[in-house]
């Protein structure tokens, strides 16, 4: 499941809304900072991501720039418990995405937002952060 590439969500219903704050629970109660629906068996391109105005449930997201300069830092995921190691990523992105109730956003993300935002992202397309190590 966690290397399958997700669908995106049709319609955002009361079930995508209910799952997206269940999905919230779920990360705060294990401590993440980060979870994304294919991480708990749902093939959906949405993930949900902690942040200073409080977490955030992201739907459909596109990211269209990536600065050049790039960062590598320890990161670690709640599907591969205790497991850690480092991962280059762009310091800072640019993502559109639609939230839960259809509101389009246009932001930027820097520094360890932007590393979350990546590193869901790159669940929803199917890739892990162990296949991204660097030495």
């Amino acid at each position: 499941m966690l290397h399958k590439v997700a669908s995106p969500v049709e319609v955002i219903d009361e079930s995508i809304k209910q799952l997206g704050l269940d999905m919230i629970e779920t990360m705060l109660t294990e401590s993440g900072v980060g979870l994304a629906a294919p991480q708990i068996g749902m093939l959906k391109r949405m993930f949900v991501v902690s942040h200073r105005e409080g977490a955030k449930i992201i739907i459909n997201p596109e990211i269209y720039w990536r600065s050049w300069r790039k960062e590598v830092d320890e990161e670690g995921c709640l599907s591969i418990p205790g497991v850690y190691g480092p991962v280059r990523r762009s310091r800072s992105i640019k993502i559109k995405y639609t939230d839960e109730n259809g509101q389009k956003h246009d932001i930027k993300a820097m520094g360890f937002f932007a590393r979350v935002i990546q590193h869901e992202f790159d669940h929803i397309e199917g890739v892990l952060f162990t296949e991204k190590l660097v030495r």
